[in-house]
């Protein structure tokens, strides 16, 4: 209940309940509100300075771990760039020859097969 319906609560029954019974219903709405002040007090830091201590200390800690991460990323970063470079030199040294392969080695084969073209054509005319 809010605090202006409580009060309406307890302006309209004071004429129907006797003084003990009033007494005993704000006995009970102190009681409440001491309940409530106790769980706030207990949510809240008792020493600020201590606390503010452990908050330097947390932020320095966070501080210490971020340079560390950013030094293995640094480390991470190159090791992605060196991939780069050695993935670039696998496709130079594989693909390369085998594109000039397919170029030159079809006339080195022709000259080195022709003689022994020749002779299979001469084999076969013979079987004939």
């Amino acid at each position: 209940m809010s605090e202006q319906n409580r009060e309406n609560t307890i302006s309209d029954n004071q004429d129907s309940k006797s003084f003990h019974d009033q007494m005993d219903e704000l006995r009970g709405i102190l009681e409440q509100n001491l309940r409530y002040t106790k769980t706030i007090h207990e949510f809240t830091p008792k020493d600020a300075i201590k606390r503010d201590e452990d908050f330097n200390k947390h932020l320095k800690e966070i501080a210490d771990y971020t340079k560390a991460s950013y030094a293995v990323l640094e480390k991470v970063d190159k090791w992605i760039f060196w991939q780069k470079i050695f993935f670039i030199l696998k496709i130079f040294f594989i693909a390369i020859p085998i594109v000039l392969g397919i170029i030159y080695l079809p006339p080195l084969l022709e000259s080195v097969l022709q003689p022994y073209q020749e002779l299979l054509n001469s084999i076969n005319s013979i079987k004939e």
